[in-house]
């Protein structure tokens, strides 16, 4: 037992000797930081931009009947999209652009409607089947937040919705290549 003991000891003690033996790396020559990166000459680098991400979203969904069925993301660097799905004038994926002021339109909108404080679904206790929804999809830095709407939203809701229809049916979408 006494041997097993020791057995158990000095292996942990070897993999903790082991384990703490750090490797220390090869100095590495460090350059000054300057205003913008070269590539050797006097040209600068491009640095990588940061990737496109989805700030609004506005969708309306199907119905048993002839309602139309859509969806548009709007990215953070003017670049929108549509996939049109049932009863619209434009079937299938389709871009545009938004400017810059129409983004920080949109941005006054949601603080003005206080739209992060909508419940998540509307109505909030029950759904219904064959009604369609309007989804709405904001991201403001970090923050994200969707409403499915039904029926029964307030009144803001409605009104932001209805700005936000206005501002997609009013771009110039073309037929994307994404079909």
């Amino acid at each position: 037992m006494k041997l097993y003991l020791l057995a158990i000891l000095g292996l942990a003690a070897i993999v903790i000797l082991v384990a703490c033996n750090r490797k220390t790396a090869a100095p590495t020559e460090t350059t000054p930081i300057t205003e913008k990166p070269t590539s050797g000459g006097n040209e600068p680098v491009e640095l990588p931009k940061e990737k496109p991400y989805q700030v609004v979203g506005f969708q309306k969904t199907a119905c048993f009947g002839k309602c139309p069925a859509y969806q548009v993301k709007i990215y953070n660097d003017g670049k929108a999209t549509w996939y049109g799905q049932i009863n619209v004038e434009r079937m299938g994926w389709h871009e545009a652009m938004v400017s810059k002021e129409v983004l920080a339109a949109i941005k006054q909108k949601v603080s003005e409607v206080r739209y992060l404080d909508f419940a998540h679904q509307y109505p909030t206790n029950n759904r219904v089947a064959d009604l369609p929804s309007t989804v709405t999809y904001i991201r403001i830095g970090d923050i994200e937040k969707s409403v499915v709407n039904t029926y029964q939203a307030p009144p803001e809701l409605d009104a932001f919705e209805d700005y936000l229809e206005g501002i997609v049916t009013g771009l110039a979408w073309k037929p994307s290549p994404k079909d």
